[in-house]
């Protein structure tokens, strides 16, 4: 028995987040990818996945490994998995792993980028990958204030209101930004995020790069533990889940 990991890629726009949902009606990146790779292996299988993106967000690197018997080329499984799957979904690699490889539980970092298309004009050939600022924004000032939340924190105001209860101090290894004409990409390391954390941080840093906020009310609301410190939540469409590691 194999245990296969893969690497999958996908649009969210249009699914109702990664996890399958109950009613089963709801469109969900997890529901296709585990039925795609049962067409595929001819058995069912038990998908174990690395993460759960939210409704509306992307991802180049999500990973989930299965266990199979059935004898199968590892580089053609991609195109026949694909063959499956609809087009906004698609697996760009799979390999071998050890037997006790688990997705999730072996993952040492995963690194998140979020994307900015800052110009007075929206772009519709950019509008299912970017998250339009219509104001100009102050990168540097967005880079200081974002600097000051690396590190381990308490997170508690950078919360989804939904989400299940957990420990909500962690760390954030690196948070990078970089500018290019009207493009501004953060880039967020770390070996876990709570839920809507990253959205949270950058609608407050949007803020802070429009002037509508100090360059520490980031780092503010680490200590008060006021969701009121944040305002808004970014919308989903910027964030994209680039790779996990497992190499530690």
């Amino acid at each position: 028995m194999r245990n296969i990991l893969l690497t999958i890629a996908y649009d969210g726009t249009d699914f109702y987040g990664y996890q399958d949902q109950s009613p089963k009606t709801l469109r969900t990146i997890e529901a296709h990818l585990k039925k795609a790779v049962e067409e595929a292996v001819k058995h069912p299988v038990n998908l174990q996945s690395a993460g759960r993106t939210d409704k509306g967000v992307h991802a180049m690197g999500q990973r989930a490994n299965f266990h199979s018997d059935t004898p199968i080329d590892l580089g053609n499984l991609p195109r026949v998995i694909n063959q499956y799957l609809p087009k906004d979904v698609s697996i760009t690699y799979a390999e071998e792993v050890p037997e006790e490889f688990h997705s999730r539980y072996s993952a040492k970092s995963k690194h998140y980028k979020y994307r900015i298309y800052n110009s007075k004009h929206r772009n519709g050939f950019l509008d299912r990958a970017y998250t339009h600022v219509p104001y100009p924004l102050d990168h540097e000032k967005m880079a200081e204030a974002l600097s000051m939340i690396q590190g381990f924190h308490d997170f508690s105001a950078f919360i989804g209101r939904y989400a299940s209860p957990g420990n909500p101090k962690r760390a954030i290894d690196r948070i990078e930004l970089k500018r290019e004409g009207d493009f501004i990409d953060v880039d967020f390391y770390a070996m876990s995020f709570l839920k809507n954390q990253i959205r949270i941080i950058m609608g407050c840093a949007i803020e802070i790069g429009r002037g509508m906020k100090p360059v520490d009310q980031l780092f503010k609301a680490t200590k008060t533990l006021d969701r009121g410190d944040l305002g808004p939540t970014a919308p989903s469409e910027g964030l994209i889940l680039m790779s996990i590691d497992y190499s530690g």
